[in-house]
């Protein structure tokens, strides 16, 4: 799991937390054999409930997040740090 946002920062009050879920490789055999957890995670996914919550699907994608929330907003594009969480 990758996580961002201010509740990654300092910052005592933090407003926001994007995180990215690696799936892994045998996810469509979970959904196809109704596994309850990837059920769920396909649920969040497909609502996007919570917003904050998105998937990679495989190793490049995971890379193109990663580069993505790796870079602030400003206009000169500020590389900063995020968290990765093993699970």
């Amino acid at each position: 799991m990758l996580v961002d946002g201010s509740f990654v920062t300092a910052n005592e009050a933090p407003q926001d937390v994007d995180t990215v879920i690696l799936l892994p490789q045998n996810s469509i055999q979970q959904l196809e054999q109704d596994h309850p957890p990837a059920l769920e995670l396909e649920e969040m996914l497909l609502t996007r409930r919570p917003e904050e919550i998105f998937a990679a699907e495989d190793e490049a994608d995971w890379e193109e997040w990663v580069a993505f929330f790796s870079l602030t907003r400003e206009p000169e594009g500020r590389r900063k740090g995020l968290v990765e969480i093993p699970l």
